[in-house]
């Protein structure tokens, strides 16, 4: 077991935990963007835990300073990732008041369970890349300089198994948003590793998420059931 680690477990809204590691975090700053809720706000949390200072974006300000209220030095801040002048000023703002960012977790996006390319409008198709796969670039592109100069530094980018397999409930838009977005993650790997900087993405599928809980009511079993 590497040091500074060891072994520890999450609770679940179920009462189960799931295993994990917890890694000793002290002295490092988290960005999680998307945080008000669900996926984001279990990183925000979990990230904590271990340690570190972590500022919370999202466009529902009231939500994420409700996730970073319980975390010892937490820090909320509105931003439309979809916005680039929005996405410009948080990365000035976190970095100029915490004096630099070790962890990007860029988890912010949208989920759409519109179905049928015949359905999609052109706002529509253009709005979910702005958010899903532009909003991540410029988040990387404010702060990449930033950690190549120090040498160090971790991107997580929270992509989708729709990305993988293709969509089955959700929308044609997000599973293409998150398919560029595994593709934007191995391209700015390459780049950012020479410089000691991680970068990856996750893939989770249906995760019990306010949407998610709404469009599956009744059928959650459906989807369970293919669980190994």
């Amino acid at each position: 077991m590497p040091e500074g680690c060891d072994s520890g477990a999450i609770p679940m809204p179920s009462g189960k935990r799931w295993r994990t590691m917890e890694i000793n975090l002290g002295g490092k700053t988290a960005l999680v963007t998307g945080g008000a809720a669900g996926i984001g706000r279990a990183c925000a949390q979990l990230l904590a835990e271990a340690g570190a200072r972590v500022v919370v974006a999202d466009i529902n300000l009231q939500g994420a300073q409700e996730t970073v209220a319980p975390l010892e030095g937490g820090v909320a801040v509105r931003c439309d990732i979809g916005s680039p002048s929005d996405v410009s000023d948080m990365c000035e703002t976190v970095l100029s008041t915490c004096g630099g960012v070790d962890i990007l977790v860029n988890n912010a996006g949208l989920i759409s369970f519109k179905r049928g390319i015949g359905a999609l409008s052109i706002d529509e198709w253009a709005r979910m890349l702005d958010v899903n796969l532009r909003g991540a670039f410029l988040v990387c592109q404010g702060l990449a300089e930033h950690m190549k100069r120090r040498g160090s530094g971790k991107i997580i980018n929270l992509s989708s198994m729709a990305a993988r397999v293709g969509g089955i409930e959700v929308g044609l838009h997000y599973s293409v948003s998150k398919a560029g977005l595994i593709g934007f993650t191995r391209s700015l790997a390459k780049e950012m590793g020479p410089f000691g900087v991680n970068v990856n993405a996750v893939a989770p599928g249906f995760t019990q998420t306010e949407p998610v809980k709404r469009q599956l009511e009744g059928r959650e079993q459906t989807y369970t059931a293919q669980i190994p």
